[in-house]
């Protein structure tokens, strides 16, 4: 009776080993995970899902932190099925944070060169504006040091439409939206300031 039972546990922990033994760190699954983040990173996550790219970075560093858990585990005792999941959802973080990357980016290259396009549009009236006001027959005092700042201020604008146009052809798309809509913004002022001048001397 005593070596039936000995035997039973013999093989009950044979048993136990064989299926404990198969139960390896996840490697396969860390590399997908590692990959896909990356892919993530280069997609410029950082700026365009940030969000996103940090949910992924978090459920990966989680994932990690069981395989390291369950390696510190006895050996009988290891399971990493939960660091597999884990590992499943932080690809998946990943990809999610990539595809929304990709998508917010060229939304953000549309909306930059539309704002490049409406400042130009702007510096365009305003050159328009200020040949009028040249050309009128009234000019009172102080005329000419008005018109002086007037076109200093026209000539900062369209010098700088340059730095819009590098930033957008570095993919820098926020940086390149952010500048022309400040310029078309201060254009917009020298057109009015124009039109009110024009008006002021009844030209």
């Amino acid at each position: 009776m005593r070596s039936k039972t000995t035997l039973a546990l013999a093989v009950l922990l044979s048993s136990a080993l064989l299926v404990t033994g198969c139960a390896k760190p996840p490697q396969q699954e860390l590399d997908a995970a590692t990959a896909a983040l990356t892919e993530a990173e280069g997609a410029k996550a950082d700026t365009y899902a940030s969000a996103e790219l940090g949910a992924a970075r978090d459920a990966l560093n989680a994932a990690k932190q069981e395989i390291e858990t369950q390696n510190n585990k006895f050996a009988l005792f290891r399971s990493y099925k939960n660091a597999i999941a884990m590992l499943t959802d932080a690809a998946a973080k990943a990809k999610t944070a990539k595809d929304t990357a990709v998508a917010n980016k060229e939304k953000a290259k549309g909306e930059a060169r539309a704002a490049i396009d409406n400042a130009k549009n702007l510096i365009t009236q305003a050159q328009t504006e200020m040949t009028t006001l040249e050309g009128c027959k009234r000019k009172p005092k102080g005329f000419a040091a008005d018109m002086t700042v007037l076109k200093g201020n026209l000539d900062g604008i369209v010098a700088e439409v340059a730095n819009a146009e590098n930033a957008f052809t570095s993919e820098d798309f926020l940086g390149a939206k952010s500048t022309a809509e400040s310029l078309a913004g201060r254009a917009q002022t020298l057109v009015t300031d124009l039109q009110n001048a024009k008006t002021k001397i009844k030209c």
